[in-house]
């Protein structure tokens, strides 16, 4: 495969930005095989966003000969006060994720946080040297990756956890950085980082779209940057009907879609077209409306932008779209579902 094919590849839906082009396209022109790196802390149980979204991306990277690795951040669990803390809980809670990923991106190495840093002599030295090329303010300015802002009440432990995500990249000889447009205020600080400690090799971003929250757009301030903005709008695992937790049933796939934000003809931060244009479309190749012949017969979109004018012309119905988007769900989920049947209870008790 050329670098024009591999590069149109990875520009391709949930794909955001990438930053910079250039330096991606060296690295494929001079790397046979290059290296990807996404981290992810566990936090609570993964939704679909985190997985169906950043699962797609990976899995296209190693389709075209990425050597992709997900790391299990379960030091940053600890930083940023998650899961109480509790190691044996965040130790269980580690397996669930590494054998979902298993399924989801087959083709990963899925490292543990813990084995990375006992393995590597020189990993809290590289925190060190990093933390001296970073001040306080900008540390300040990633917090937004956890959760937090500058407004909450905030421990030692929260300003380390953007320093071990930049020591994590150089850990794992990264090519390429990984991860939803909420991250990159931490992967600009890693460029950065790695010039002022005269690292010559070139780091690309990757930044996957994050998946709207299907409750209805919260109202944003004037002020807010981009990131603040769609971190502001993402799915949320704390908030009920914002999101789609990985192991949900049929059932419970369309009662989250059928509550889902989604007025007639509107298709401004509409979360359920947002679905079909960051999951459905680009892993089914086509999103199918099945309705009756008195109700406009049956519809197949193979494309987004003619799903999307068919709604603004509201010639689809949200009760018919919403439909859809619960049935491909449900497909796309499948293989997960299956993976862990039988188990949905167990798993779930662990993040509560």
């Amino acid at each position: 495969m050329d670098i024009e094919s591999k590069l149109a590849i990875i520009k391709s839906q949930p794909t955001e930005e990438i930053v910079t082009e250039q330096d991606l396209k060296e690295i494929l022109e001079t790397k046979t095989k290059p290296v990807h790196y996404i981290g992810l802390e566990i936090s609570g149980m993964p939704h679909i966003g985190h997985i169906l979204c950043a699962g797609k991306k990976i899995n296209d990277l190693a389709k075209i000969g990425f050597q992709t690795n997900i790391l299990l951040a379960d030091w940053h669990t600890v930083a940023n006060q998650k899961l109480g803390g509790d190691w044996e809980r965040i130790k269980k809670a580690s397996e669930f994720y590494k054998k979902l990923f298993s399924v989801a991106c087959p083709s990963a190495k899925v490292t543990l946080g813990s084995d990375l840093y006992n393995n590597n002599n020189d990993y809290w030295k590289e925190v060190m040297k990093i933390a001296t090329k970073t001040t306080m303010a900008r540390a300040t300015r990633t917090l937004i990756i956890q959760g937090r802002s500058e407004k909450d009440t905030l421990y030692v432990s929260q300003y380390i956890y953007p320093i071990m995500q930049v020591a994590d990249i150089k850990a794992f000889g990264a090519d390429l950085a990984h991860a939803g447009m909420d991250q990159r205020k931490v992967h600009m600080l890693a460029r950065e980082a790695f010039k002022e400690l005269n690292d010559k090799k070139p780091l690309a971003l990757l930044h996957t779209h994050l998946i709207q929250s299907l409750l209805e757009p919260p109202k944003v301030h004037e002020t807010a940057d981009k990131e603040e903005i769609v971190t502001a709008m993402k799915m949320s695992k704390s908030k009920p009907g914002s999101s789609i937790p990985i192991l949900s049933d049929e059932k419970e796939v369309k009662k989250i879609v059928s509550g889902g934000w989604c007025p007639e003809g509107v298709v401004t931060e509409n979360p359920v077209l947002g679905l079909c244009k960051y999951i459905i479309i680009p892993t089914l190749g086509t999103l199918k409306i099945e309705r009756p012949e008195k109700y406009g017969g049956t519809l197949e979109f193979d494309d987004y932008n003619s799903l999307e004018s068919t709604f603004v012309a509201k010639k689809l119905h949200p009760a018919d779209l919403k439909n859809a988007v619960a049935t491909s769900l449900v497909k796309i989920m499948e293989p997960i579902t299956k993976a862990f049947s039988g188990k949905k209870e167990e798993i779930e008790a662990l993040f509560k």
